[in-house]
Parts: C-alpha cells; sequence; structure tokens
C-alpha cells in the first residue's frame, strides 16, 4: 500500500515528546498562577482591634450569644467568657493603651476603672448578649476615640470626647422614643 502525500515526508499522528512537556509546562504553570491568586484572597482574619470589635466576635459566632471579651494587663492579654467558662482569645490582638469611657447619671463621660483579674488589670470589658446588643462605650487609644454603639451600626470615629457624649445621647433617646424609632 503507497502512502499518499509528499514524497520524503512521514504523516504523523502522534506528539513528540518535547510537543508533550511543553503542553505540560504550560498546565502547570496555569495551575499554579490560579490556585496562588486563589490563596493570597484567603487571608487570616483582621486583627481585633476598636473598630471592627463587634463585628469580628460576630464572624466567631458570638454575636447572637451571651458572653464577655475582657483584656487585661494594657490589653496585651484577652480572654472570651461564656456559659460560665473562660478561655484565652486566640486571634491577634490590635488593642493598645486603650482608656474606656461610659456615661455617667450626670450626662457626662467617665473613665471607667475595670478593676483587677488574676492580679493583673483589666483594660477592657465588652459584653455581647444573646438579642445582638454589645456594651455601649467610648474607646480612647494612639489613633483616636470611637463610640461604639450598643445596638446600631460600627463603632463611629469622633474628634472629640464631647462629640461621643452627643452620639451616645442621640441613641439613648432613640432607644427611649421606641414608638418613633419603629
Amino acid at each position: 500500500m503507497e502512502r499518499k502525500g509528499h514524497p520524503g515526508k512521514i504523516d504523523r499522528q502522534a506528539f513528540s515528546l518535547l510537543e508533550l512537556l511543553i503542553v505540560i509546562v504550560i498546565i502547570s504553570f496555569s495551575y499554579m498562577l490560579v490556585f496562588s491568586s486563589m490563596q493570597k484572597s484567603e487571608s487570616k482574619p483582621e486583627a481585633l482591634g476598636i473598630e471592627n470589635l463587634k463585628s469580628a466576635l460576630g464572624e466567631q459566632g458570638l454575636l447572637h450569644t451571651d458572653s464577655e471579651l475582657f483584656c487585661l494587663d494594657k490589653c496585651q492579654k484577652c480572654y472570651l467568657y461564656q456559659n460560665g467558662e473562660t478561655s484565652d482569645y486566640e486571634g491577634d490582638l490590635a488593642l493598645k493603651d486603650i482608656t474606656v469611657y461610659r456615661m455617667q447619671e450626670d450626662e457626662k463621660l467617665e473613665k471607667v476603672d475595670f478593676g483587677r483579674y488574676q492580679d493583673y488589670p483589666v483594660c477592657l470589658r465588652f459584653a455581647l448578649h444573646h438579642n445582638g446588643s454589645s456594651s455601649q462605650m467610648v474607646v480612647r487609644d494612639k489613633t483616636g476615640i470611637y463610640y461604639l454603639p450598643s445596638f446600631f451600626g460600627k463603632a463611629t470615629k469622633v474628634a472629640s470626647l464631647e462629640e461621643a457624649e452627643t452620639l451616645w445621647l442621640k441613641y439613648t433617646d432613640l432607644l427611649a422614643d421606641n414608638g418613633e424609632f419603629y
């Protein structure tokens, strides 16, 4: 049987070894690019700070339970208290040298002294409740002053303690006048 085609030319029906290796390298390189970009997008959680305090704890499933985060020794170490048990807070912390204020009966913000736990000064106590509410407070650190509402919204950075007092009283009035809010 005679082969058709040009004389001296062989009809090929398969890839050469070199062509197969090039295809494998291209596929491997493409695979590496796709999966390395996916791994970069799965970054570790943001460190627990004032601005993300409620949302970060909520992402850990604590938002609709009765629990409390408390931090000791200038917020170098934090613990979670839930169901009568205390456990270490495992995440990263961005809470450094904070001062917490709460509204007093005379409608003025005053610095809070949380006392001591195991002979270390407590710098923060942040409670989360089963109804989704949390501790209402004003927190100051080296980055600024933040108002943390009990129910509504995220932490709000304010220019002064006076502005934080105004926000506190505004939200207190909203809660007191349920008919107007709802």
